[in-house]
């Protein structure tokens, strides 16, 4: 499944203002049930609410993010919203933005979860899983192909089981990768809504794997928990991979604490 490619405005007002005619139909489309309709009817009216009560404040910046925000609710795929999500994740003043389309993500995600738990547990499956759903969902392919796995060795126990090609191994990397990229995701967007303890649980992989971003913010939840000493740890692994806020919020953390602490900062 191929995302709006951005700037996504403009493509996702013509959506608005086109209607439904021109999309796709079938497994590219996340459900026609009555209950995503009303559930994603329910999103667009208190979208519709917060863009009046933009253009009210004369904020044209702040309204056409609305509008988008909008638009991308209206349609039916699911990257553009991962897309948005993963552009704005360190946007504080689109926090109230990125929940709604967080959520809306994440229950995308998993009606097509639910639709493939129905599905056989074959390597045929796994790929249409993988083609229009790996980019927003990689958690979601990765438990399918758990389920593949668990079907094949329990076919191999009458047969002899086909090794593991090099396509496969590319794709488990691929997977990988995927769930790497959306752990970083999460961490950055759930440090922007203040959700704290999901940033602190999203944040501890990519951090732990180098991100220096990730890194900084788990240096500020250890903060904000008083947790002095981990804190310095995390700033300063940030600040060696170039944050350079965590440098400047590591030295300011060194000179108050004085002393042996500020030299085991540096």
């Amino acid at each position: 499944m191929r995302p709006l490619t951005r700037p996504l405005f403009p493509m996702a007002m013509a959506l608005l203002l086109g209607g439904c005619a021109a999309l796709p139909s079938g497994d590219a489309i996340v459900t026609s049930s009555g209950e995503w309709l009303s559930r994603t009817g329910e999103a667009i009216g208190a979208q519709r609410e917060r863009l009046a009560e933009r253009f009210s404040r004369d904020d044209d910046d702040l309204a056409a993010q609305e509008a988008e925000v909008e638009a991308l609710l209206a349609q039916p795929w699911i990257d553009p919203l991962t897309d948005f999500l993963e552009a704005n994740a360190g946007e504080a003043r689109l926090a109230e933005s990125l929940v709604i389309l967080s959520r809306e993500r994440d229950r995308r995600c998993a009606a097509i979860a639910e639709e493939y738990a129905e599905r056989p547990a074959s390597r045929e499956a796994l790929a249409r899983y993988r083609r229009g759903y790996l980019h927003s969902c990689p958690a979601d392919v990765n438990a399918f192909h758990a389920r593949v796995r668990e079907e094949e060795a329990r076919l191999a126990a009458v047969s002899t089981p086909a090794p593991e090609s090099r396509e496969d191994e590319s794709e488990s990397r691929r997977e990988a990768q995927a769930m790497a990229r959306r752990d970083a995701s999460d961490c950055y967007l759930y440090f922007t809504i203040r959700n704290l303890q999901q940033a602190r649980e999203a944040c501890a992989a990519p951090a732990e794997q180098g991100d220096a971003r990730a890194q900084h913010h788990m240096g500020s939840l250890a903060e904000l928990a008083g947790e002095r000493e981990e804190a310095l740890g995390w700033l300063r692994l940030a600040a060696d991979g170039g944050d350079d806020s965590a440098a400047a919020r590591l030295e300011q953390l060194s000179r108050a604490g004085g002393g042996e602490t500020a030299e085991a900062a540096r």
